[in-house]
């Protein structure tokens, strides 16, 4: 499975109210090694999206953002299909477009590895990523208005 495979299985359920049900359905009857691979792209996706400017984006939709509230931004924002994630993090503020309070979705980070031990009785293997922190970026104080303002004018002016 490529990337572009990985996004035709995303985008099936994308605008659905329930993506996470909609990739379950998707990944019934994939062998082991495409579950796998479908794993190892939605870890890579997943990491390039450990990034400050994102984090203070999903700050600003969510009104704050913890840890967990960060990992749960990052699977919904994969969720919403190739176009809203690649704009996200190409410009961070486009999140302003779109629904952006329906981004967060913890349930979606785990269809794959449920779907992988119901069909192998065992759990995904790890895949091996390089360590994220190194590739945040910038790092800068969400608390601080004027600093959101200049980076994420139009997140403010929808979200604050």
């Amino acid at each position: 499975m490529n990337r572009d495979d990985f996004w035709k299985i995303v985008e099936v359920g994308c605008s659905s109210g329930e993506p996470e049900t909609v990739l379950e359905t998707e990944l019934k009857g994939k062998s082991a090694e495409d579950l796998q691979e479908f794993q190892k792209h939605f870890d890579e996706l997943f990491d390039s999206a450990y990034r400050w400017d994102l984090w203070g984006a999903a700050y600003i939709i969510g009104g704050g953002c913890s840890d967990d509230g960060f990992i749960d931004f990052r699977y919904g924002l994969i969720s919403k299909g190739r176009n809203i994630f690649e704009r996200a993090l190409s410009n961070p503020d486009a999140l302003a477009d779109v629904d952006a309070e329906s981004i967060e979705n913890e349930s979606y980070g785990y269809v794959a590895g449920e779907a992988y031990e119901t069909l192998t009785g065992n759990a995904m293997p790890q895949t091996d990523i390089a360590e994220a922190a190194a590739s945040m970026g910038e790092e800068w104080d969400f608390e601080d208005e004027d600093e959101i303002r200049k980076r994420l004018p139009r997140l403010m002016a929808k979200y604050w």
